[in-house]
């Protein structure tokens, strides 16, 4: 019987560590956060007043993306990774429109 209660002991003390701590900082924000939205429409608006944009694709490979846009495979972000593999650098007084 004490082996059982120091077996469950154990094995409780191994779950509850995993779940606290194996979680990276990425891992716990949210699945669908609350960001600003941008219209289709808004974008051109901005486009056409000269705005300085950059347009990054995130996401599953596929064959047609937006003229010029960066491609960041989606493996290499949050949720699936945390980002630091990616290489990208925006100034600051650039709209960056991700899609």
């Amino acid at each position: 019987m004490k082996r059982i209660i120091i077996m469950l002991i154990f094995l409780i003390l191994i779950l509850t560590s995993t779940v606290a701590y194996g979680q990276e900082w990425w891992q716990k924000w949210e699945v669908y956060p609350k960001v600003p939205r941008i219209t289709a429409k808004e974008v051109k608006k901005l486009m056409l007043s000269g705005e300085k944009m950059v347009f990054v694709y995130a996401g599953y490979e596929v064959d047609k993306i937006v003229c010029n846009s960066f491609f960041i495979p989606y493996t290499l972000v949050p949720p699936n990774s945390d980002g630091s593999e990616v290489k990208f650098r925006v100034p600051a007084d650039y709209w960056v429109m991700c899609y």
